[in-house]
């Protein structure tokens, strides 16, 4: 069983949960999620089962999309529902397109700091165990990219929005930054994920559709198959030796690629290789533009492995 289930997490679990669970009901050897849901957080956690496994660092790094509320008025020390009120104001703004716009401003390349109570490490340790022990560790900036930011609807002093987003991005961040920036301060009340990737809220499965999908037998039609995981990665097919050698982990030289028909990928770009009969066999790492320079030597590597799978 090598591929990717999609689950629709429920709130109050950790993402470790989930990925216990999968393991449990699905009787895989190995699982792991592609991007951490807190536990108040619902929806798309992508969790990759036994091979998959190699590929959660492709997966990882792409763009989200969440449906959220926040509450002005009211910030917590871990800027969601389940914190502790550090502050209150009567000062929430009337005018909507205020609030509107100020959403709007957040959109672009932006500097967020991980909240106090995150799973960010700071010295080895995460930030939430300073943080039960009292210590306030002051953590540093970091870039995200919000690419898109809609208020969907307006009912004071809650405001639910839809955002897309970068990896890395916290969103009870985000809500606390825009409640600084209108005076009033804020917290997050209701987090789902709606997109992970290309992974879809739409593809999704509750825990209790999965323990039922696999009573039954059919959970196999569930999972995502690694080629179609990785989709977006361009691909080469190869056959008969080569399929072998690269199995066994040897170079791919430029000789072995004269003949197959190649994608125009740049050098340092990824590039997935499939086998005519058995699927996804490697992922590699292109030392060279293809298509390949003429001038180059057949016995010069053309791409260097960085997975190899046994499907």
């Amino acid at each position: 069983m090598n591929g990717v289930i999609v689950v629709n997490k429920s709130p109050g679990i950790t993402s470790h949960d989930v990925v216990k669970g999968v393991k449990r009901l699905l009787q895989v050897r190995k699982a792991g999620h592609t991007g951490t849901l807190d536990p108040l957080a619902t929806g798309v956690l992508p969790v990759c089962l036994n091979e998959a496994t190699k590929i959660v660092q492709f997966l990882i790094n792409d763009d989200k999309e969440y449906e959220a509320c926040l509450r002005l008025g009211i910030e917590t020390d871990t800027q969601d529902m389940t914190g502790s009120v550090i502050s209150t104001s009567g000062q929430v703004p009337k005018d909507q397109s205020k609030i509107i716009d100020m959403f709007a401003e957040f959109v672009g390349n932006i500097k967020q700091k991980p909240p106090v109570f995150s799973a960010v490490k700071y010295k080895g340790v995460p930030l939430y165990k300073w943080a039960r022990r009292g210590i306030h560790v002051d953590s540093t900036e970091r870039e995200i990219s919000i690419s898109r930011i809609y208020v969907s609807r307006l009912e004071l002093p809650y405001v639910s929005f839809e955002v897309s987003c970068s990896k890395g991005t916290y969103i009870r961040t985000l809500c606390a930054d825009i409640g600084n920036r209108l005076g009033c301060g804020a917290h997050l009340i209701r987090l789902r994920r709606v997109r992970s990737g290309r992974f879809n809220i739409v593809d999704s499965h509750s825990m209790e559709e999965i323990e039922d999908l696999a009573k039954r037998g059919a959970v196999y039609d569930k999972i995502i198959p690694l080629e179609r995981a990785l989709i977006d990665l361009p691909q080469i097919k190869v056959n008969g030796n080569l399929e072998r050698r690269i199995k066994h982990g040897n170079h791919i030289l430029v000789r072995d690629l004269k003949g197959i028909s190649l994608p125009r990928v740049k050098a340092g770009e990824k590039m997935r290789i499939s086998s005519l009969t058995d699927g996804l066999i490697a992922i590699v790492e292109l030392l060279m533009s293809c298509p390949l320079p003429n001038e180059k030597d057949g016995g010069d590597r053309a791409c260097k492995l960085i997975r190899v799978f046994n499907t």
